[in-house]
């Protein structure tokens, strides 16, 4: 992997430094167990936060792709996810593995062409657009029901859907509205 000094310059880290704050930190560590919906929102604050450093500071190679596709796959099926929230070494280990993997996503864009970086994006709303509606209805998998060990209840999962397609659409409206001003020139 290529590191890009001149690009990490103390302002382009700022971001990706708060998102990694906001994520892994006393505070949101102790109340991630407790909430299901905050959970789930530092998954995607850490794998953007990771992904905006890869994108600026780093260059990888195709093979990256790989890893950071698996990842954030990984920690999304409903066992691992469970013992994500329920265990805090777990969770530490489980946010800085999304970070990375953002990191290696990010660094590998550049790489990839623009019909693969479209299908790439389709693919991600595809999967976080079944698991919010598998969260909406509530389907058991994701909570204390069929894992003892999980700290969530099937209840909060509603919520946590409903903040995965907040989060989902304010993203695809920012990642459309980039790509109009870009053809358009804006």
């Amino acid at each position: 992997m290529q590191i890009l000094k001149d690009k990490l310059t103390k302002k382009s880290l700022i971001v990706p430094i708060l998102f990694l704050i906001v994520a892994i930190n006393p505070v949101t560590e102790l109340l991630e167990p407790k909430y299901e919906d905050l959970y789930m929102a530092m998954h995607y604050v850490l794998y953007i936060g990771g992904f905006i450093l890869g994108y600026i500071g780093f260059r990888g190679s195709k093979f990256y792709l790989i890893p950071g596709v698996i990842i954030p796959v990984f920690w999304h099926i409903p066992y691992f996810f469970n013992l994500g929230g329920a265990y805090l070494c777990l969770r530490i280990f489980e946010d800085i593995s999304l970070y990375l993997g953002g990191l290696v996503m990010g660094s590998t864009i550049h790489e990839l062409n623009n019909a693969f970086k479209a299908i790439l994006f389709v693919l991600w709303m595809m999967g976080d657009s079944v698991l919010s509606v598998i969260l909406i209805v509530g389907w058991p998998p994701y909570s204390n029901q069929v894992y003892t060990f999980s700290p969530f209840s099937i209840s909060e999962e509603f919520w946590t859907g409903l903040v995965m397609f907040g989060i989902m659409t304010v993203i695809f409206t920012y990642i459309i509205l980039s790509f109009i001003r870009t053809v358009f020139k804006i």
